[in-house]
């Protein structure tokens, strides 16, 4: 573990275990030789069996270094994985409220599960949490958020906001429009909702929000926003069974993104986006929704406790509650729910 001040905001590197002192030889030694070098002279370098060499390169291989395998030639380090500039982070978010502490992982259980562990020891709010790869992502309704090593942004925020706990949800409404405005600032793609915390590049999502909270019902303990984005994700490079529902932004743009300045700018949209609704409510949160809506005026179903509802989104109401005219003319409200297009 090392820390980094930089512009007074201080960076906290983790490093996992699993990245132990083999490893980093490993690159160390391929980094010193532009040309190949064999299974045999890095095992005798490194007082290890061949075995434990191959299990080295095909975990570095995971964490996103290109490493060229041949028979009789030995490795070749091609490429490595591009990391996060976090001292760039810190300087452009040095007056920033979500900007004072960061942690940075190369890789995490999940940045959620970090914040909220931090969020309950007592850490400020404004601490963010990022990591170039999780090992648990969770995304909402339990669901696993995946993203090659380098290839996206993951990272979530500790908030301890002044408002009931019945509008902390609408945090999510405001973080999702803080990546979009993030997101359309540095690129050319235009970016939608899907109520309540999916983000969508036409008809593929790029992204999506995880907010989780403690406290009573009139006073909140915390709040962590956890944010994650395919920003480089190369199509091959998704889960099989995403191709067809996933993008990434290099893809939708056609042209890689600045993971770093990307960072940089959400954390202070979404500081304008929460102070703004702290401050003033959460009117102007729900008016650019509505401009960003996914789902109006399409037929979906919502999948509830007791089965399915289907029936005409309508947008949301003023506490974000998804309005669904139902087939005899009647509007139901849904707090909660799995959406699908029908």
């Amino acid at each position: 573990m090392g820390v980094v001040m930089e512009s007074g905001a201080p960076i906290v590197y983790v490093e996992t275990k699993k990245m132990h002192h083999s490893k980093r030889t490993v690159i160390d030694i391929l980094r010193e030789n532009p040309g190949f070098v064999s299974g045999e002279a890095i095992s005798q370098t490194l007082g290890v069996s061949r075995n434990a060499v191959h299990k080295h390169v095909k975990s570095l291989r995971k964490r996103g270094y290109d490493i060229v395998g041949v028979s009789r030639r030995g490795y070749k380090l091609e490429d490595e994985p591009a990391t996060l500039a976090m001292p760039f982070v810190a300087d452009r978010t040095r007056h920033s409220l979500l900007g004072r502490s960061f942690r940075y992982y190369d890789e995490i259980e999940s940045t959620n599960v970090e914040a909220k562990n931090l969020a309950a020891a007592g850490a400020p709010e404004g601490t963010v949490v990022v990591a170039e790869q999780q090992s648990a992502g969770r995304g909402r309704l339990g669901r696993r958020w995946t993203s090659p090593a380098g290839k996206g942004l993951l990272f979530s925020v500790v908030l301890r906001p002044p408002v009931d706990m019945a509008d902390v949800h609408l945090l999510t409404i405001a973080a999702a429009i803080a990546a979009c405005d993030a997101i359309e600032s540095l690129t050319d793609v235009s970016v939608r909702i899907k109520w309540p915390n999916d983000l969508l590049i036409d008809d593929r999502k790029v992204g999506g929000i995880l907010l989780e909270a403690a406290g009573e019902q009139d006073a909140i303990d915390w709040v962590v926003v956890g944010i994650g984005l395919n920003v480089n994700t190369e199509y091959n490079e998704l889960p099989v069974a995403l191709r067809r529902t996933a993008v990434s932004l290099k893809t939708a743009s056609g042209k890689p993104v600045d993971r770093s300045e990307l960072l940089a700018r959400l954390l202070l949209s979404l500081e304008e986006r929460y102070m703004d609704a702290v401050r003033n409510g959460f009117d102007r949160v729900l008016t650019d929704f509505r401009a960003r809506d996914y789902l109006a005026r399409r037929s979906i179903s919502v999948q509830t406790r007791r089965g399915p509802v289907t029936g005409v989104a309508l947008g949301v109401d003023e506490k974000g509650a998804l309005l669904v005219q139902l087939p005899h003319r009647h509007v139901q409200r849904f707090h909660s729910g799995d959406v699908t297009l029908r």
